[in-house]
């Protein structure tokens, strides 16, 4: 099996029909068919947002969603400090703006301990680097 891990704006795009992206993240959804869908939680608390809960559609397709798809989440227990660390350091050091939960999915795809094949995101140059260098296509 392979695995993939979504960014939390294709979560967006794909259940929020009032997002910026949705036209573009409907051709993402086939290849929730195709994975197991690997969801650190941290992802799963910016995507319940107030704006978002209020969403009854999007909602309930979401919930359907998690459902009806393999699944596997992650702790991020181990990523959390250092993804404090790197969104701090990368952002007023680096001139490389980047927020914690994106540091931590960077942190998630450069673990050898945790597969991933791909990654689902709309944001690429934020990890095109961390991607190429772990082999994890994005999608």
């Amino acid at each position: 099996m392979e695995y993939a891990l979504a960014d939390t704006g294709v979560w967006y795009g794909i259940f929020d029909s009032r997002d910026s992206r949705y036209n573009e993240a409907q051709s993402k959804v086939e290849f929730f068919d195709l994975f197991t869908i690997v969801i650190p939680w941290p992802t799963v608390y910016e995507t319940l947002r107030t704006r978002f809960v209020r969403n009854r559609t999007g909602l309930q397709l979401f919930e359907i969603f998690l459902k009806t798809h393999h699944i596997v989440y992650i702790d991020d227990d181990i990523y959390k400090n250092e993804a404090l660390d790197l969104s701090i350091e990368s952002s007023l050091r680096k001139r490389r703006p980047l927020s914690m939960v994106d540091c931590l999915l960077r942190l998630i795809i450069d673990d050898p301990n945790v597969k991933i094949d791909y990654l689902l995101t709309f944001n690429q140059p934020d990890f095109i680097d961390a991607c190429r260098k772990n082999r994890v296509e994005i999608l």
